[in-house]
């Protein structure tokens, strides 16, 4: 059954108005006709079931019926990111989405090669990767951010990946968690030094390859999405 994220709030007898893009989706793409079932949540009020009272080329309206999941809460680790490619970190934005990230910070760093975000383009990929793989909410993703900016803020336990084997510290689980991912031509030293000098910074390695940034990032989340850390 077709999910869809909407800003309404949801409740049993609402109408919901869908976006031009899911109009053109779920008519166009998916050929779905009035009396069709969806399932639509907002982030907030958990999974609803609705049927498509109005299904036009141009304007489609969802009454809803039921509540289907509860909203539950997000317990996931924060990301930050340093920006790289466009579609690597389009894969990030994904992957991370589906493996429970609550959070994406785009990091801009010394060796950054690419340098801006398109926002809204990024939260459409995270709302299409929530759809899909069934969550009941979609993570915050911040504006780009130098650096020694995100050092300053209170993310948690900040985790950075290190490549050249220094292991610092050990994560708790029961904590929330921030894991912080280089770019392409990783970490320069004086970054290094600066992660040394925040209070409590964790230092990680993934073994004695060196991983592509999108690799990494991917497969931290992975270990921690599935409780890997001994």
């Amino acid at each position: 059954m077709i999910r869809l994220y909407t800003n309404y709030s949801l409740s049993a007898g609402k109408t919901v108005c869908l976006t031009e893009d899911q109009v053109h989706y779920v008519y166009h793409v998916m050929r779905r006709s009035i009396g069709d079932e969806f399932l639509l949540f907002n982030g907030q009020d958990g999974e609803w079931l609705g049927q498509a009272e109005i299904l036009t080329k141009k304007q489609g309206v969802i009454k809803l019926s039921r509540q289907t999941r509860p909203q539950n809460q997000t317990e996931g680790a924060v990301l930050a990111m340093a920006l790289i490619k466009k579609d690597n970190f389009d894969l990030v934005l994904q992957k991370a989405t589906e493996l429970g990230v609550r959070k994406i910070i785009p990091l801009i760093t010394e060796r950054t090669v690419v340098s801006k975000l398109n926002l809204e383009r990024a939260k459409h990929i995270v709302i299409e990767a929530a759809e899909q793989c069934e969550r009941l909410d979609v993570p915050e993703i911040t504006e780009p951010m130098p650096l020694k900016t995100f050092l300053t803020l209170d993310e948690g336990q900040k985790v950075y990946l290190s490549e050249r084997g220094q292991l610092k510290g050990k994560i708790d689980k029961t904590q929330p968690v921030c894991f912080v991912v280089g770019p392409e031509g990783g970490w320069s030293p004086a970054e290094i030094q600066a992660f040394e000098r925040v209070e409590g910074m964790i230092a990680l390695n993934l073994g004695r390859l060196i991983l592509r940034a999108e690799t990494a990032a991917i497969s931290i989340l992975s270990a921690y999405r599935f409780d890997i850390f001994s």
